[in-house]
């Protein structure tokens, strides 16, 4: 589909340069008028035939289109009049075509604006607002130099001042055309119609600068630039419409310069005419208010990476934190144990390895939602009852870890283990019992500390549960 896209669009332009080459050879201009009315009418059928099927707000872009082309059907078949009958010897600015043509241009920019998708965070329109007005700023440095200026000095006023609003107006739907093209992602529905609008405006200028130049005098001139852009709305219709907002979001690699293009291309125009003439005040400030919005656009990228660098950070915090600490009790897990475990050296440790009593029926019987409550209570009771600079984990199930370091003698140490025995019994839905693993040196891993507590545990529970037992292996 794309090489299409790009043969109609090579042929589109082949024709167009054919018709200047050529003067606007009759037998041309007819041929090319004649396919303009059959690409306008296949589009008003499809993009009317689309927005009878589409629902809601798709359906307000699919009608809006297909008014557009209400409007460019009878433009071209003016064109097509104008062809068979001869161009006329003056403009006509204010002819039913460049009407016509406009109106339905207008509509194809609304469309843009008012399609599916097109709500956007104040960041996203900021930045599509500064890319529009850079683009469309640059982009009036080569009209004002080549069209509008020209056209002062040699049509007169009233004249001119229709060139210059029709420029304006186009240049502002190419520049948004880009901004819109920039941020594509794939080929859509609203990619071609930035496409079908950059064209649209590229006819429109193309027309004023034949009037200046005094080579056309009738919108018929520009008929293959027409009939491309209505091929481009009927591709559109093959394509749906982005669930997303088109522009939403930062635009990203090479797509991304086409917003600056304008601005390479107005800085070469703006050396060349200080060199050779035609430099004047006008191309001046156009040039200062185009590197300001650049300036301005720039500290608006930094803010935006500034900030997005943020949220990085947070949610690199927050992914550490979610993998060493247990979602639901909040406690630390075996992973931060593991990572604490790889500071210790010079101080006494002990570990006290928590099993719950009776956990297991209470589950089986009352269901998860209680078991989780059960755990919730015992995780409340242990960080209760342990001082803040010791460590509580839970490693999993109904099995939790206290870490004491610097620890107190062994004695001491299976003394504040009943305590939580007792603490966590007083709730009287579980019950516990602990195994204890001391090292005076803290020269150990956690590995062969959770093994000695383990051994420890097993003991305490063949000893009838609820009780305190200590790996005298590792004391000694």
């Amino acid at each position: 589909m794309r090489a299409r896209l790009l043969i109609v669009a090579g042929l589109g332009l082949g024709l167009q340069a054919a018709l200047i080459v050529t003067g606007f050879a009759p037998p041309l201009l007819i041929t090319v008028n004649a396919l303009a009315i059959v690409a306008a009418t296949a589009a008003l059928w499809m993009l009317g035939r689309r927005a009878v099927r589409a629902r809601g707000r798709e359906r307000v872009a699919w009608g809006v289109l297909t008014a557009a082309m209400l409007l460019w059907l009878p433009a071209t078949g003016l064109n097509l009049r104008v062809a068979l009958t001869g161009m006329t010897e003056r403009p006509h600015l204010l002819g039913p075509q460049l009407l016509l043509g406009t109106g339905g241009a207008g509509l194809v920019l609304l469309c843009l604006l008012v399609g599916p998708g097109t709500s956007l965070t104040w960041r996203d329109r900021l930045r599509l607002t500064l890319d529009g007005a850079m683009a469309a700023a640059a982009l009036f440095v080569p009209a004002w130099a080549y069209l509008i200026r020209p056209a002062s000095e040699n049509i007169g006023r009233p004249v001119t001042t229709l060139i210059a609003v029709v420029v304006c107006t186009q240049l502002a739907a190419l520049a948004f055309a880009l901004v819109l093209l920039s941020r594509h992602r794939g080929t859509n529905a609203f990619t071609l119609l930035a496409a079908a609008s950059a064209v649209s405006g590229a006819a429109s200028v193309t027309y004023c600068a034949l009037i200046v130049h005094d080579r056309a005098t009738e919108l018929a001139a520009v008929a293959a630039l027409s009939t491309l852009a209505t091929f481009m709305l009927i591709a559109m219709t093959w394509y749906p419409m982005p669930e997303t907002a088109p522009c939403n979001g930062a635009a990203t690699g090479l797509a991304a310069t086409l917003p600056y293009l304008p601005v390479l291309c107005a800085f070469t125009i703006t050396v060349t005419l200080r060199r050779y003439g035609g430099f004047d005040d006008v191309i001046f400030a156009t040039m200062c208010v185009v590197f300001g919005l650049v300036l301005l656009r720039q500290a608006v990228a930094l803010h935006s990476i500034t900030v997005l660098l943020a949220e990085v950070e947070q949610q690199r915090t927050e992914l550490q934190y979610q993998a060493t600490h247990d979602h639901l009790t909040g406690l630390t897990n075996r992973s931060y144990l593991y990572q604490r475990a790889a500071g210790w050296g010079g101080s006494p440790i002990s570990l006290l390895l928590l099993d719950l009593d009776g956990f297991k029926e209470i589950n089986d019987r009352f269901g998860h939602a209680t078991g989780d409550e059960v755990i919730i209570e015992v995780a409340t009771v242990l960080t209760a009852l342990v001082p803040p600079h010791h460590t509580v984990a839970r490693l999993g199930g109904d099995e939790f870890a206290v870490i004491l370091e610097p620890s107190p003698p062994p004695v001491e140490a299976a003394t504040f283990g009943e305590r939580l025995i007792a603490a966590i019994s007083a709730k009287g839905r579980v019950g516990a019992s602990l195994g204890l693993a001391y090292e005076p040196t803290g020269r150990t891993t956690l590995g062969m500390l959770l093994s000695d507590a383990d051994a420890a545990l097993d003991k305490a529970k063949a000893a009838g549960k609820g009780r305190v037992a200590v790996n005298m292996r590792a004391i000694s």
